[in-house]
Formats: structure tokens, C-alpha cells, sequence
């Protein structure tokens, strides 16, 4: 029997070369799917190799994140929060300013890695973004001129006028009853149009009340009332599906809270414990 040698050879090549694609079909699916992550986006991995964290924030929202006035250094609760988060995670923060309209936009793109800069876990937010646990619970009130008389419970606000910032959660709560929301974009700007008449209250937190009336002393305002089942509780967003990022937050938060840090910068800058939830 006569042996064709190139045809085995033949055979055998055809054999190789299909072991072959079989064998890259099967790693490439294994790494598409995440059985070994390589190709995945991992957004803590990345922060740690650039050795910087990336924190959108206003700069223009005391006593948050502000410029100290003597010094213009940027100060605040939430700043000393994000570098303390950033050790936690080994790396270095850089600050990024921005207009609160354009902060989470920002992230969006890739200009930050997180905002933390008073954000609030909305329904609406947490579509698109996962949030870590909350790290302050700030009650909210309704703020009036010191003359006012008739604005003393929720019943009192139907057919009132109120400056609110249009992106703040309790927008929809406050058109449930029966107010007219003015849009506007600071605690300034909101207090000037409530001194000049044109809306009848606005609604803040003793966080931004306290720093506005330090500033401010002589201003013609007061709590109207505090309003019930509204605690504005603040959270760190990162993009959707950065699940290791968002542990680390999270246990950098834990940390920070067991530590006293997040106690000691909320009595530093509010004058208060407003780290735990208030009934």
C-alpha cells in the first residue's frame, strides 16, 4: 500500500489550524463575557494606575465644597471627604469645578471619576448611576421672612411661590402641593428673590441656613417649619456597573465612620452630627 506523506501533512495542518481558531473563538469569548476580565472597564484599576482620583465638584457651595475667602484654597465637608476617601484608596484627588447642571454630565463623559459634592440619590439618578451608602442625612426646612406668619405647616404652602433649584428632589413633593417653583441656582440668589417679595419661602438644610446666616447675620429670614419626611440624605455616585469602585467607597465610608473623620467634618462645618439618620 502506497503512503501519500503529503497528504497526511496536508491533514495535519488542516487539524492544527482548526484546534487553533477553536482554541482563540473560546478565549476571546471567555474574556467578552468577563471569565477573566481583562478586556472589561475597571474603573478602581484604572484610578489606581493613574494614581489620582478625579472629583467633579460646584467649589460655589458652602459649606460643602467653597474657596476659603482669605486664602482662596478650596475648602469644605465634601472636600475633605474626597481626600480622605482618596488615601483610603492609596491614590491622589484632583478637584475638577464645574457648574452643578454640568457635574454629573461630567462624569457621564469621563471628565470625573465621581462627584461628591452634596449629591442626592434620587429615583431618577439611580437609573443611570449606582450610589454608595449615605454618609449625611441633612433635614430640610422651610425658610420665610422674619415677618411672615401665615407659612407654619405643608397646609400653609398651597398657592405659595418657593426659589428651589429645579434639579432638587423635592421639586415634585413641592408641586404635590400646590406650589409654583421659581427657578434659581444658589442659596443667595434664592434668599434675594424671598427678601424682595417675589416668592414667598424657599427650602434649604441647617447645613447651608447656618453658613449663609454666618455670613449674613443681620438677614430678615427664619425657619418657617421643618418639613416632615424630607431628610435629604447624601451619597458618592460612580457610572453604572464599576462595582469594585463602589466597595471601596463604600468601605472607605465605613472606615471614615468608625474612625470619628465623618463626625468630626460634620461638626466642623454644620455645627452638628448629621452622619446618622434622623427619625
Amino acid at each position: 500500500m502506497k503512503i501519500n506523506f503529503k497528504r497526511i501533512i496536508a491533514l495535519g495542518l488542516c487539524l492544527v489550524l482548526v484546534i487553533g481558531a477553536f482554541a482563540a473563538c473560546s478565549s476571546s469569548k471567555t474574556s467578552s463575557d468577563g471569565g477573566n476580565g481583562d478586556e472589561q472597564t475597571d474603573q478602581l484599576a484604572a484610578i489606581q494606575k493613574a494614581g489620582k482620583l478625579v472629583v467633579g465638584i460646584e467649589g460655589t457651595y458652602p459649606p460643602y465644597t467653597y474657596h476659603d475667602p482669605n486664602t482662596n484654597e478650596l475648602v469644605g465637608l465634601d472636600v475633605e471627604l474626597a481626600k480622605a476617601i482618596g488615601k483610603k484608596l492609596g491614590v491622589e484627588v484632583e478637584f475638577v469645578e464645574a457648574a452643578w447642571d454640568s457635574l454629573l454630565i461630567g462624569m457621564d463623559s469621563g471628565r470625573f471619576d465621581t462627584v461628591i459634592n452634596a449629591v442626592t440619590p434620587t429615583d431618577e439618578r439611580k437609573e443611570k448611576y449606582d450610589f454608595s451608602q449615605s454618609y449625611y442625612f441633612v433635614p430640610r426646612q422651610a425658610v420665610v421672612r422674619s415677618n411672615e406668619t401665615g407659612i407654619n405647616s405643608v397646609e400653609d404652602l398651597r398657592g405659595k411661590k418657593v426659589g428651589c433649584n429645579t434639579t432638587t428632589d423635592i421639586v415634585p413633593w413641592l408641586e404635590a402641593q400646590g406650589v409654583t417653583v421659581v427657578p434659581i441656582d444658589t442659596v443667595g440668589e434664592a434668599i434675594e428673590l424671598l427678601l424682595s417679595g417675589r416668592v414667598d419661602f424657599t427650602v434649604t438644610g441647617p447645613v447651608v441656613l447656618k453658613n449663609y446666616l454666618d455670613e449674613h447675620p443681620d438677614a430678615d429670614i427664619k425657619v418657617g417649619f421643618n418639613i416632615p419626611g424630607t431628610v435629604e440624605k447624601v451619597a458618592v455616585p460612580v457610572r453604572k456597573g464599576e462595582t469594585r469602585l463602589l466597595e471601596a467607597i463604600d468601605k472607605a465610608i465605613d472606615e471614615l465612620q468608625a474612625d470619628g473623620t465623618l463626625v468630626a467634618l460634620s461638626e466642623k462645618y454644620v455645627g452638628g452630627d448629621y452622619t446618622q439618620e434622623l427619625d
